[in-house]
């Protein structure tokens, strides 16, 4: 399935006959594709799309969502008939139950702390941690389970954040990019604008499945609810951050293909990504979104799926968990390094 990414100011989207119509600006030919094949549609910045297609991905179940020309996202067009209201109010009423909220956030936190310590493992062409510098990964893996409130689970979740990260820049000194750890709301460097913009990019693709699949992407069991924040799909993106997003800018970063010049700075001190860049970066996530790996091996059946099936796979142990109200059975992708 393909998920389409218009980000040429002045193209145009459109439908005919089945088919998905790319229309580029001046000169050059138009192109068709099936339209069968899409599983989304992305619009950024001045591109535009027709009614017809809107209708036709209504009817489809084809989100559509919108970002600013600097990858901002601004919202989503989708079709509610999918919804499952029983389904959500037990969703929601689980969002109370602290039991069923503590097993499902020590189990995310696991998950998310294994596969960062794989991910550092992977890379040993590049650096060879020591046990003192995966103290504090170490310190939360052995600890998290004995955590008794899921503040106590998020506690241990941020010195494992913290100590990965010290690790992640020692990653980077081979290239131009430095990186004094994560930052955010705005970023302040390049990596970490990179970073920002391959979250955002994956969450979104985790709130389309998550809706595709009848629940409601605002009921999470780990992250705290507010508005504007999707919580659910930050719990599920927890497991994926490191082999999917970090990867990859870890090899744009030292790709040469990208510099710090590159980027733009605002007066505030916020970088953002130009455009270029960001064309990399989304055409990078979406080809890893698209190769197969064995991102279910956790589910014990040794078959490689795409990034999008495998997330559906996963999405069905959510429904499952939620439906028997038992943490459980919820399963979160566990890489290992056979992958």
């Amino acid at each position: 399935m393909a998920h389409v990414y218009l980000m040429e100011n002045g193209a145009k989207l459109g439908f005919s006959q089945g088919q998905l119509v790319v229309k580029p600006g001046g000169d050059k030919p138009e192109r068709r594709f099936p339209f069968c094949n899409v599983e989304s549609v992305n619009v950024l910045g001045g591109s535009q799309i027709t009614t017809q297609l809107v209708r036709e991905c209504l009817s489809a179940n084809v989100p559509i969502a919108y970002f600013t020309e600097d990858g901002h996202y601004c919202g989503m067009t989708s079709c509610l008939d999918h919804v499952d209201p029983h389904r959500q109010r037990q969703q929601a009423l689980l969002t109370c139950n602290d039991e069923f909220c503590l097993n499902w956030a020590k189990t995310v936190v696991e998950a998310k702390i294994n596969n960062s310590l794989q991910f550092l493992a992977s890379v040993g062409d590049l650096y060879v941690f020591s046990e003192d510098e995966l103290g504090g990964l170490r310190h939360s893996e052995h600890y998290v389970r004995q955590a008794s409130t899921v503040d106590e689970v998020l506690g241990f979740e941020g010195n494992a954040a913290k100590c990965y990260f010290q690790c992640y820049a020692k990653l980077l000194h081979g290239t131009e990019f430095s990186f004094g750890g994560r930052k955010t709301r705005p970023p302040k460097d390049p990596v970490n604008a990179m970073l920002s913009y391959g979250y955002s990019f994956l969450h979104r693709s985790i709130i389309g499945a998550i809706e595709r699949h009848g629940l409601h992407p605002y009921f999470g069991f780990m992250h705290k609810m507010k508005r504007g924040h999707a919580t659910l799909a930050s719990d599920l993106i927890e497991d994926y951050r490191a082999l999917l997003v970090d990867k990859i800018v870890l090899g744009l970063a030292g790709s040469g293909e990208v510099s710090p010049a590159d980027f733009t700075v605002a007066a505030t001190g916020a970088v953002y990504l130009p455009r270029p860049v960001m064309e990399k970066l989304t055409n990078l996530l979406s080809s890893a979104l698209a190769d197969k790996a064995r991102y279910c091996q956790a589910y014990g059946d040794g078959y490689q799926y795409g990034f999008q099936a495998a997330l559906d796979k996963k999405l069905c142990t959510v429904i499952a968990a939620i439906d028997s109200a038992d943490a459980s059975l919820y399963q979160p992708f566990v890489w290992s390094a056979e992958q």
